[in-house]
């Protein structure tokens, strides 16, 4: 294994307590929530450790397939941003409807007019692209 290749998965792992503290804290809220899901062993503990894994490897995979340090500031972390405030207004939008009983109707509009104005500006306001020079 290169060097490079350490360096991400051990930042990626560091960076992968936090995903395990949310998951350990969020599934059980959601578990209680909602009564289709029954809280068993296997949900409670099993649905942390698969979000966790899932989002770690996702992020050590899209570090090591781009080979950047997927910073704010780059145009890659910026649309990795794009994608992961997408994907967590779903998760929230989902939530809405099916725990706290909203209209999906609304929820869904609001939904899209706040994905819609995210990529139209993400679109217009287009970060300049940084060329890097990546050194082994």
């Amino acid at each position: 294994m290169k060097s490079q290749q350490r360096q991400i998965i051990r930042e990626e792992l560091l960076r992968s307590i936090a995903w395990i503290g949310l998951g350990l804290v969020g599934w059980p809220i959601v578990i209680a929530e909602v009564a289709w899901l029954d809280a068993t062993l296997l949900t409670v503990l099993g649905l942390p450790v698969l979000t966790w894994a899932v989002l770690t490897t996702g992020a050590i995979g899209v570090r090591t397939a781009t080979s950047t340090e997927l910073q704010i500031q780059t145009p890659a972390g910026l649309s990795v941003s794009l994608v992961l405030g997408t994907t967590l207004g779903g998760v929230g939008a989902v939530y809405l409807v099916t725990a706290a009983g909203y209209p999906a109707l609304w929820i869904t509009a609001a939904y899209v007019a706040v994905t819609g104005v995210a990529v139209l500006w993400y679109w217009f306001v287009r970060p300049a692209t940084v060329t890097s020079e990546m050194t082994a």
